[in-house]
């Protein structure tokens, strides 16, 4: 019985989130090409910076616990202001640009850091780049990208039917998620003692 509704909630699950991902394709689009090409652009910067070298206190090594738990909740921070910032700016139309700006700008960090890592730390940043930083931050990025249509879409249905529920639980869910992979990069590059230039 149990195996029959966690499959039947699955099901509602899969089926509701390609609608959603239906509906809002237009706006999802735009907004990774966006990110894309604040990425390249980020990559592109650090390129042309052939001395950049950070200085040591933007260097964080994950070499012990309270590292590793700083740049967690550090990052949380992040993702919980990127949230409800594009949270408030999907309330009205004029300032959705503004939410994928920002997005976006995460992108151009990403860009930027994974370019320095290779630039300033050899073989092991490019590992760390490639292997950790690059996967968990582009599903993060995908994430934002997702929230940001989603919550815009429930704003324009929030305006014509007046319900304003589904935008918390977007909120709540979206952040879970984000937390969860935020994790998960933590504790792999803890694992592997690995060495980042910010915390995104």
């Amino acid at each position: 019985m149990q195996t029959y509704k966690t499959r039947s909630m699955l099901s509602r699950f899969k089926i509701n989130f390609s609608s959603q991902v239906s509906q809002t394709k237009g706006r999802l689009i735009v907004c990774l090409a966006i990110v894309l090409l604040c990425f390249v652009g980020g990559i592109i910067v650090c390129a042309s910076m052939p001395d950049f070298y950070p200085a040591d206190e933007y260097i964080l090594s994950y070499n012990g616990v309270q590292s590793g738990v700083g740049a967690f909740f550090s990052r949380a921070f992040s993702t919980t202001v990127v949230l409800g910032v594009t949270f408030v700016f999907s309330l009205n139309f004029i300032t959705l640009p503004f939410a994928i700006l920002l997005i976006s700008f995460r992108g151009y960090l990403l860009g930027f850091n994974i370019c320095a890592l290779c630039a300033n730390f050899g073989l092991s940043g490019l590992l760390d780049a490639i292997l950790i930083v690059l996967p968990c931050q582009l599903c993060m990025l995908l994430c934002f990208a997702l929230y940001f249509a989603f919550i815009s879409k429930a704003s324009q249905n929030c305006k014509r039917y007046g319900t304003s529920g589904s935008r918390w639980k977007l909120f709540f869910v979206f952040l879970a998620v984000l937390l969860i992979l935020n994790l998960i990069e933590t504790l792999l590059l803890g694992i592997f003692s690995s060495q980042v230039i910010l915390v995104i």
